[in-house]
């Protein structure tokens, strides 16, 4: 029986020999093929500015310590990857967590108006699984607040809200490049995207150890640079990321088509004109999702549950903040049933009906 992975990076002969010619013709670290990557990232976004960074959690942190939350709160969502808060903790920030919308999985507008304090210094949502948020609700209420507005774009290269790219709609976009994202640098790297030059140098300083020059800093930066061959290699997937993201909306779509009478089961928005997400995981909502995870990982298929545990419920931050459950009770529900099924840009439509297939066949359809 063949395997189908849940996620399958793509690795040509042209992105291995890419990054082999910057290890053997540039300085390994911040060469000559980090500053072309940032370049064409921020072409590609929209922005005035790209800074790379060796991971995506990087870019988040160093966001928020070049933005100076420390000792505010900043407002996010409890249903994503525990980085999220992490971040917020790690710049010194306090973590405002708000509930996620059924609709869409998002941060919910309405939630945020009620969770913002007299000291709240930002608003982070997450483009979670690529579908944008409603930036336009989220926006509205950033500016009335006065509030910065950083999206963490993590999993959302390429999405479209309104016209704009997703890392360019915000005061600063984040970005990951974690291997089974939509797009990958062979390994970790992030980037941030942003049109306030002030902020792009902060962050430019703080990845390099705050340096001024060779042996002179200013502030207390990091080692978060991302290597040369690393970013060779993401200039090249950077040249196939739409042509892969339209791949993963017409997985998408013939998954919604062959599950749409499964009444157990509901796909993930597929958008419209105004709102195009690129689908890193075609993540369902679904009835005894983990007798289904383990039906389809018995047939070969992997699947992936994002996320078994909001953060609040994480036991690090019941300890931190004292959360019990019930506090946010739709990101709650939504844990205990969204599934991920397998989505990637190889990933043929026989593979997607044999995954459609089983999954009707579990719900005895």
């Amino acid at each position: 029986m063949e395997r189908i992975p849940a996620a399958r990076p793509t690795v040509t002969d042209e992105m291995v020999e890419a990054a082999a010619n910057a290890l053997r013709n540039e300085k390994m670290v911040l060469g000559e093929s980090v500053f072309k990557f940032e370049e064409a990232f921020a072409r590609y976004t929209g922005t005035k500015h790209a800074i790379s960074l060796s991971s995506g959690t990087n870019a988040l942190q160093l966001t928020l310590e070049g933005l100076g939350v420390r000792g505010k709160p900043v407002i996010t969502t409890t249903l994503s990857f525990v980085a999220t808060a992490n971040v917020i903790v790690q710049a010194g920030g306090v973590p405002t967590f708000c509930d996620a919308s059924q609709a869409d999985n998002n941060i919910e507008p309405t939630k945020v108006r009620q969770a913002i304090g007299p000291s709240t210094a930002a608003l982070m949502p997450v483009h979670l699984f690529g579908h944008p948020c409603d930036m336009r609700s989220l926006g509205a209420i950033a500016e009335e607040k006065g509030l910065i507005l950083i999206e963490d774009a993590c999993q959302a290269h390429g999405a479209v809200y309104h016209g704009k790219k997703a890392g360019s709609i915000g005061h600063v976009g984040c970005f990951s490049f974690y291997p089974t994202k939509n797009m990958t640098v062979g390994g970790d790297g992030g980037m941030i995207t942003t049109d306030d030059t002030d902020l792009a140098k902060r962050i430019a300083k703080l990845r390099d150890c705050g340096r001024v020059s060779r042996y002179v800093h200013d502030v207390i930066g990091y080692t978060s640079r991302l290597n040369s061959s690393n970013a060779a290699f993401g200039l090249v997937q950077l040249k196939h990321l739409d042509q892969w993201n339209d791949r993963r909306r017409a997985i998408a779509r013939l998954y919604t088509g062959l599950l749409k009478d499964v009444v157990e089961l509901t796909p993930p928005p597929m958008g419209d004109k105004d709102v195009i997400p690129v689908f890193h995981l075609y993540a369902v909502h679904c009835q005894r999702r983990d007798v289904l995870a383990q039906h389809l990982i018995d047939k070969g298929i992997e699947c992936g549950v994002h996320y078994p545990v909001p953060i609040h419920l994480q036991p690090v931050y019941k300890d931190l903040y004292g959360f019990k459950g019930g506090e946010f009770p739709v990101a709650e529900k939504l844990s205990q049933m969204l599934l991920s099924l397998p989505i990637f840009p190889t990933m043929t439509d026989d593979q997607v009906r044999r995954v459609a297939e089983e999954i009707r066949q579990f719900y005895g359809r």
